[in-house]
């Protein structure tokens, strides 16, 4: 039998939860994908969904069934452009805030848009398209451009990795932005954002988490120039955008693969080896992401850091967890913790050009508990655990990334 609003009692960790949804799942008519997901703090959830050129924001109950009572919002982050939302937040308020990418005119910017707790638009706060750095232009491929988080005083911290000049250059930034929408002038030495140079390089800064003291973590790459292979790397900063040089070397730690191939790391137009950071309650750092082999294939990637930025011992006898498959390229695209700290990772695998879910358990430890044990057709982009111990991914279905895809959210049992 199963619990009220929780998971069946007769599946195992992994499986569809059959009592979620429809079977397991919600499936969304419209084509589109589901980008974003979190869960508030009545563990109802909150999807944000990308169809045709706008977005649409909806809530779900713990069930999995559609709240009638929310506003659902189809809306853009500015007239006229194509507008993906990346991330979806909740205030202390029960505001909600939205990040994501606006594309307008061939120019790729950052943009937030808030929500009141019912769905319909926070018109004070508007819409917020950030300003771009000065011969920015659109790359020709950018699966990971935008990413944010809250600071404390529900203002709000936004990275997002443009390109600059007819070579591309990355040129990595992280704003901040008041309650009001407003910048914090106080933020950076240019009032309101920083440039990011991981180890004094043009970066790739995937994401932004701020641990409980205030201070600011940035993840990403960076590469030296005309060179092929990346490094990942993880910085800090004070809440006010200094560096913070008594993290890792200097502010910096590298997170280092083994045999890692320069030859076969050349998808250098991509910014996401790294797609997500969490900062675990004791603030230590999980990066996710994923590593070319020497075979030319991916495997996904996980590993850990203590809170001062040096390598966790304790994860995977200190060195980054590979996942990979026969066949497959492999990408852990996000992360959730579980009460018990074990770690979950959903993302998506490529077999002859066909794309499937990824969907692992991982011990605090770093042992995988080899949760994907199917071929199931459809791309995970975002996970959150409601309180019950269900799993509930967002992402699309879809055999291949040029095809028809519809949004899609799957519940699974977690403990």
């Amino acid at each position: 039998m199963p619990l009220k609003n929780g998971p069946r009692l007769d599946a195992s960790p992994g499986e569809l939860d059959k009592t979620f949804a429809t079977a397991g799942q919600i499936e969304i008519k419209q084509r589109g994908t589901a980008n974003a997901i979190a869960s508030d703090s009545e563990a109802r959830l909150l999807i944000a969904l990308q169809v045709n050129n706008g977005f649409v924001l909806s809530r779900y109950g713990v069930d999995g069934k559609k709240d009638a009572d929310f506003e659902e919002t189809h809306w853009s982050f500015e007239d006229g452009d194509v507008s993906t939302p990346t991330r979806v937040l909740l205030q202390e308020d029960n505001k909600i805030v939205l990040i994501g990418r606006s594309l307008k005119n061939g120019i790729e910017r950052a943009a937030v848009a808030r929500f009141n707790s019912n769905g319909s638009p926070d018109l004070v706060f508007g819409r917020r398209v950030l300003p771009v750095p000065d011969n920015t232009v659109t790359p020709r491929f950018n699966y990971k451009f935008v990413d944010g988080c809250l600071q404390h005083g529900n203002k709000i911290l936004v990275c997002a990795c443009h390109k600059s000049g007819p070579l591309e250059v990355p040129l990595s930034r992280v704003y901040c932005l008041m309650g009001n929408g407003e910048p914090d002038e106080t933020f950076g030495p240019d009032g309101g954002f920083i440039n990011i140079m991981l180890n004094d390089q043009p970066s790739y800064v995937t994401d932004v988490q701020i641990q409980h003291n205030g201070k600011i973590i940035v993840a990403g790459s960076w590469t030296y120039s005309g060179k092929s292979k990346r490094t990942r790397t993880v910085a800090r900063y004070t809440p006010k955008g200094i560096l913070d040089n008594t993290f890792g070397r200097a502010g910096y730690a590298d997170i280092v693969v083994s045999d890692e191939s320069s030859r076969k790391a050349k998808a250098l137009d991509f910014a996401d080896i790294v797609n997500r950071l969490v900062i675990q309650s004791d603030d230590k750092i999980l990066i996710a992401g994923y590593s070319p082999g020497a075979d030319g294939r991916k495997s996904g990637l996980l590993a850990r850091l203590n809170v001062d930025g040096t390598v966790d011992a304790d994860f995977h006898a200190g060195t980054p967890l590979l996942v990979s498959r026969p066949l497959n390229d492999l990408t852990l695209n996000a992360l959730a913790l579980q009460p018990d700290g074990k770690i979950v990772a959903v993302g998506r695998s490529l077999m002859a050009g066909t794309v499937m879910q990824c969907y692992e358990r991982i011990s605090e430890t770093g042992e995988l508990e080899n949760f994907w044990k199917g071929n199931s057709i459809g791309d995970c982009s975002d996970v959150t655990i409601q309180p019950s111990g269900r799993v509930v991914i967002a992402g699309s279905s879809g055999a291949s990334f040029t095809g028809a895809r519809y949004p899609r959210v799957w519940g699974r049992v977690g403990n």
